[in-house]
């Protein structure tokens, strides 16, 4: 009785370890095939969004490099809250150090499926923009559905910061460095304006100061590209809705619903406003009609009341004449679309105005133009410029500027040696204005 009650128990306690045995297995086989499957969506996923990417740049080259899942993980240290330095709508940018140990901007992307065409649309167009003024895009990765990208590291947070929350209000930006900065930005924006960029010219749609950055010596770069667009060969517009933040947009595209690049020069005349008054582009905190900078802007022109809103910290004397002018560009940047200027007479203008003074003669149509050399570091750019030099100018008519003076010939006056150079390495075509 007794040996076949511990046979029934030892029968017993076999049948269930085989069955718990057996149910292990099965749980395991399952988590194996559970991974397998896994493995294979991810697979076709990741396939399909570099057919995504491919059918989107057609012939354009994508970023250079291809970035692997363990790559970045190591880079960010398994990306570490404490590597965080932005969190956005779509995901959160890591500092990363790679092997080389170079810094980067890790972007990953949230694992959500709305994230997949914002991902693709930033490989897209960066992929295209080769500029020094526009943040690089250095490579990608799309292991296990996961999207993320990877950029310079710029260090030195953004124009708006500089502008606006910087030492309590008192703003560590100079007026020749906020010149130098505009000047920059207007350049990128040119340069995508321009056919250089691909075959479609590309418009950025969401210039503010929070997508300019500065790095440790203050050269700015653009960044955010979530709402440009292509404007296809021998199109002047896009149809769209107008986004962005406020103060911002051009008031003719919200009525309009089509974009174009005069959007870009709208947006940047703002940014240029900002950077001459350092007030913001949107506050609730002033009157009801002065809440957009652009029409307190404006209005004060109107009523030659430009001198009460300029910055009087950084805008003083011996600046002030050229801030004038600035300001004179800003105006025609924030006027009826088809009277503004394109951003390549913005930049061309801007270059002028940072390094040149002129006096120009109507009895001659000579121009005698102080031309401060472009400095190599920032730092000169806070002292006193560098040494002046003399350029003899004629006047002249072309297509661009118009029936306005320009630099049609040029020679270089050595005021230490007091004679001409008969060559110049670079020639520069400025708009002449008569003095008044």
């Amino acid at each position: 009785m007794f040996v076949a009650g511990f046979q029934l128990r030892a029968g017993f306690s076999i049948s269930f370890f085989v069955l718990l045995v057996g149910l292990l297995l099965r749980h395991c086989i399952a988590l194996k095939i559970s991974g397998y499957v896994k493995q294979i969506k991810d697979y076709f996923a990741n396939a399909q969004l570099e057919k995504e990417l491919v059918k989107y740049n057609g012939s354009v080259k994508l970023a250079t490099r291809k970035f692997t899942e363990e790559e970045l993980k190591e880079a960010t240290s398994n990306y570490d809250d404490g590597r965080i330095i932005a969190t956005g709508e779509h995901g959160k940018v890591y500092k990363g150090i790679l092997p080389d140990e170079r810094v980067v901007a890790v972007k990953k992307f949230k694992s959500e499926e709305s994230t997949r065409n914002k991902f693709v649309i930033d490989v897209s167009f960066l992929s295209r923009i080769n500029h020094r003024h526009v943040v690089r895009l250095l490579g990608y990765c799309i292991d296990s559905r996961q999207q993320t990208l990877v950029y310079d590291f710029i260090n030195n947070d953004t124009l708006y910061k500089h502008i606006h929350e910087k030492n309590e209000g008192s703003s560590t930006l100079s007026f020749e460095l906020r010149m130098k900065i505009a000047a920059e930005i207007a350049a990128a924006l040119a340069y995508m304006h321009s056919s250089s960029t691909s075959k479609s010219p590309i418009i950025h749609l969401n210039v503010n100061s929070k997508r300019i950055l500065l790095d440790e010596n203050y050269m700015a770069r653009l960044a955010y590209f979530r709402e440009a667009k292509f404007v296809l060969q021998g199109k002047t517009h896009v149809e769209g809705t107008v986004r962005g933040l406020s103060g911002y947009l051009d008031p003719e595209s919200i009525q309009s619903n089509t974009l174009s690049e005069k959007n870009d020069v709208y947006s940047f005349g703002v940014v240029l406003v900002e950077l001459l008054t350092s007030q913001k582009a949107f506050c609730e905190e002033r009157p009801e009609a002065d809440k957009h900078l652009a029409s307190f802007f404006l209005r004060s022109v109107e009523e030659s009341r430009l001198d009460q809103i300029l910055d009087g910290e950084i805008i003083k004397g011996e600046n002030l004449g050229t801030a004038k002018k600035v300001a004179g560009l800003a105006k025609r940047c924030l006027g009826s679309r088809n009277e503004r200027p394109s951003m390549k007479e913005v930049a061309t203008k801007l270059e002028v105005l940072r390094f040149m003074e002129w006096h120009y003669s109507a009895a001659t149509g000579m121009a005698k133009l102080n031309f401060s050399q472009s400095p190599k570091k920032t730092d000169n750019l806070l002292g006193s410029p560098s040494q002046a030099q003399v350029l003899e100018v004629r006047r002249g008519f072309d297509e661009f500027f118009g029936s306005c003076g320009i630099i049609t010939a040029a020679e270089l006056y050595d005021s230490s040696a007091g004679a001409y150079h008969s060559g110049m390495l670079n020639q520069i075509q400025i708009s002449v204005e008569a003095d008044n």
